[in-house]
């Protein structure tokens, strides 16, 4: 693999065998060319990238770092507990809880590593972008490719958590967009528009670069999951053709990748590396794991032993809706234990355990062929091909165990919009893996916890939070603010 003769002065890239952490920070003595020159060095630099996701890096002077904080966990969870699928318990001092109240502060620490992160991996994958030489070889284009992808997932999941959503107007203020290591530091928010078209120019990059098949697994970026992340992309900016015309890549796809089965769907989730439907995984082994710290599922469930917390439960609106049809697999990813915690009856959420036999260790799925099919039925439904929308809808609720009338036709869907049957499924299909509240509100539909929960308790009915609410988007971290004014802080 060849690489650009760039010297970079200001940046030493330190690698740490036993982590896999890629640790960057500025320094005036070293360049990154003699590890980029090395054979594999490139690939060596974008798996601590890749590592990023998972690990624990010092923040804000906590030197062994919170264990609480990895980018999955925030991501799943930062995402899950806005929405109406889950319900919480009881009082926790894990800034989560102000993720599920609403209470959001500038210094809070789960958005703030978040942004932390994130931009820590943007740096990595910018450098080996300025640096590889592509065109040379496929190993290296296809390293460069996974380097644009990542920089786009990165940049996307930021403007979710901090920007307006697209359909709000391309205008609104977006993220600081970091798309080379020349960039000043101190530079402004780019517009909503100008994200999603830099997130947009990157997957193409990646697309192109990348070669058909994942000779690298499922836990590294393909061409695959680029198209993938471009459909979900395009159907949040409202281009509608081009999500179907990308889902339609992903779904004709010629390299295996088909849904589960319905014998194989719940493991599907235990087992996501070796699932058929699998498009790009986060992948945690049990040296990865932390028990009921830092895991997606410790939240969400706990087998008695101690090895989860098991605070926060699936909804009640969520178990109405899966409930209504008992035969429906999906049903079997709620523990209901007939048992109480803080006077709540007990409904676990096991769609993070059960890898290797661990309880709360599981490599979430970031990109999985169910989606893909209800991305294109929601663009269908939007440019009202209403058949065909149903149609992958009811791909979906077949495999899930569904029958006869309980699939959709013109005749039986009643007053519902197609586009409310396609969100209601995807609503099931795709719960607590961070879908359901960004769906709400860039579809400009309120959020309903008219339910139970902690939050109904001292006389509270604001139930009802409308799809404007400011704080559907987080503030923008202190970190940032400090250290580059030009930043203006969200409302």
């Amino acid at each position: 693999m060849k690489m650009k003769n760039i010297i970079i002065t200001s940046i030493i890239l330190t690698l740490s065998i036993t982590s896999c952490n890629l640790d960057i920070a500025p320094t005036n003595l070293s360049t990154i060319d003699a590890l980029l020159e090395e054979e594999g060095g490139i690939a060596t630099a974008t798996n601590g990238t890749y590592a990023l996701f998972k690990d624990v890096l010092a923040f804000r002077g906590q030197e062994a770092g919170n264990l609480n904080n990895d980018y999955t966990r925030h991501l799943y969870q930062m995402s899950e507990f806005a929405s109406d699928n889950v319900m919480y318990t009881q009082f926790s001092g894990d800034p989560l809880y102000l993720v599920f109240t609403r209470e959001h502060i500038p210094d809070q620490e789960n958005s703030s590593y978040f942004w932390f992160i994130a931009y820590r991996m943007i740096l990595g994958t910018n450098l080996i972008i300025a640096n590889a030489e592509t065109g040379v070889d496929a190993d290296t284009d296809q390293i460069v490719g996974e380097n644009y992808f990542l920089r786009a997932l990165a940049s996307h999941d930021l403007l979710r958590f901090f920007a307006k959503p697209y359909s709000h107007g391309r205008e609104n203020p977006g993220i600081v967009l970091r798309t080379s290591i020349t960039d000043e530091n101190i530079k402004a928010r780019s517009t909503v528009g100008e994200g999603y078209d830099q997130v947009v120019a990157d997957l193409l990059k990646a697309e192109e670069l990348m070669s058909d098949g994942n000779s690298r697994g499922v836990e590294f970026g393909s061409k695959l999951a680029a198209q993938a992340l471009l459909a979900r992309v395009y159907l949040e900016m409202e281009e509608h053709d081009l999500a179907i015309e990308y889902a339609d890549k992903v779904i004709n796809n010629n390299q295996g990748v088909k849904l589960a089965s319905n014998s194989e769907y719940l493991d599907n989730f235990a087992n996501t590396p070796s699932s058929s439907e699998s498009i790009f995984v986060i992948k945690f082994t049990l040296q990865d794991h932390r028990g009921k710290n830092g895991s997606i599922g410790s939240m969400y469930y706990d087998d008695g032993n101690g090895t989860g917390w098991g605070e926060v439960f699936a909804s009640e609106s969520y178990l109405d809706a899966i409930r209504s049809n008992p035969e429906d697999i999906r049903n079997e990813l709620v523990l209901s234990t007939g048992g109480t915690k803080s006077g709540y009856p007990i409904h676990y959420i096991t769609k993070f355990s059960g890898q290797d036999g661990i309880v709360n260790l599981s490599s979430p799925q970031y990109l999985r062929l169910s989606e893909t099919y209800l991305i294109r039925a929601e663009a269908y439904a939007k440019k009202g091909q209403t058949q065909e929308a149903l149609n992958d809808v009811n791909i979906i609720r077949e495999r899930a165990g569904l029958s006869g009338d309980k699939l959709y036709t013109t005749d039986n869907i009643g007053s519902k919009s197609v586009l409310e049957i396609v969100l209601d499924e995807k609503r099931i299909e795709m719960a607590f893996e961070g879908q359901r509240y960004h769906d709400l509100v860039r579809n400009k539909i309120d959020l309903n916890r008219n339910y139970i929960g902690i939050h109904n308790e001292n006389g509270d009915t604001r139930t009802v939070i409308p799809w404007d609410d400011d704080r559907s988007i987080f503030f923008i971290p202190n970190i940032e603010l400090v250290t580059n004014p030009s930043v203006v802080q969200n409302q």
